[in-house]
């Protein structure tokens, strides 16, 4: 195997419980020849001071503060910083297993994948710091190469969840760089338009089942975490996904895409009424409405919900988000 360096980013905001643990586990990597750039977003707790402290006795870390801007412009901040011939990202509340690095390193060289994505086993954590379950690897294993299948491919795996998060894959330094691939300036599902944004200029990926990715979720409050304007976002992913297919000569399936965005559109409803807000200005939004004409849930609640939105019974269907939201609250 080729030994090419690796360049690792972790944006870094306030983790100071868990940080230690994820650099740990990088330093432990079988795999040596990388640098890791970590990038402190401004945080107000100790992450910087633990950041410090740990390059003092590791000379491939590095860290670097910033204002506070959020992960994605943390994320570019890196990416202007990285040396290495591929870029991994790694959140700095979770961690690897030492040979997570290489394990994806081999992927990649056995048909100089443009892309390798590969699974994560998700702890779920009490507040108290107690494990509560542990959802294992979950992906569908396959290879595709060439524009055509990648592009008539993308809405499965986009669906599939093989395409959203940055980490768990390894990326090409040099298509990112050559591009100017970056994450936008948005809080929320940067990761996702990062990643179409890569993916419009791949060749090939490979989708394994592997998975070396502790990624960590801890019980916390849901009510107030999406801003209300986070409808915006949701609005650009749909538009830009629809826009590549135009540019691939592709079909776009409204459905497939309304369907899985309409998760996003109902969450925030739901954080926009435990705060108090609105929900009219999202659904009389043209992209919003676009999304929930098209999507075809099949959880219960969220069809319900769709369907009394279409009927503009939107009392009813505050109601029925608002049972539900309480119903989680109380389970967990």
């Amino acid at each position: 195997m080729d030994t090419p360096k690796i360049s690792i980013i972790l944006p870094t905001y306030n983790v100071e419980n868990f940080l230690k643990q994820c650099l740990d586990s990088i330093a432990a990597q079988t795999y040596t020849n990388i640098e890791v750039i970590i990038i402190i977003d401004g945080a107000t707790d100790r992450s910087y001071e633990i950041a410090q402290e740990f390059c003092q006795k590791d000379s491939r870390f590095n860290v670097y503060w910033q204002n506070n801007a959020g992960s994605g412009p943390a994320r570019n901040n890196g990416i202007d910083r990285a040396t290495g011939e591929f870029i991994m990202f790694v959140d700095p509340d979770d961690w690897c297993l030492p040979t997570y690095v290489e394990n994806l390193l081999e992927l990649q060289q056995e048909g100089n994948y443009d892309i390798v994505t590969t699974s994560e086993t998700t702890i779920y954590f009490s507040k108290s710091g107690k494990i509560k379950k542990i959802l294992p690897p979950h992906f569908k294993e396959g290879s595709y190469k060439g524009g055509q299948q990648l592009h008539e491919k993308y809405l499965s795996f986009f669906l599939n969840g093989y395409i959203h998060a940055p980490h768990c894959k390894i990326y090409k330094a040099d298509i990112i760089k050559n591009n100017n691939i970056r994450f936008p300036n948005v809080r929320r599902s940067q990761d996702i338009i990062f990643n179409y944004r890569y993916y419009d200029h791949a060749q090939s990926i490979l989708i394994s089942n592997y998975s070396g990715y502790m990624y960590r979720v801890v019980s916390k409050e849901r009510a107030k975490r999406l801003k209300p304007d986070y409808y915006k976002t949701i609005g650009i992913i749909y538009n830009d996904i629809k826009a590549l297919h135009e540019k691939w000569e592709c079909t776009f399936d409204k459905k497939i895409a309304s369907t899985f965005l309409f998760g996003s559109v109902y969450t925030l409803f739901e954080s926009n009424l435990m705060r108090g807000d609105s929900i009219l200005y999202i659904v009389n939004d043209p992209t919003i409405k676009e999304i929930i004409e098209n999507a075809n849930p099949s959880k219960k609640h969220l069809a319900l919900v769709r369907n009394l939105i279409l009927k503009k019974d939107y009392k009813l269907a505050i109601l029925i988000i608002r049972t539900v939201f309480y119903v989680k609250m109380f389970i967990q």
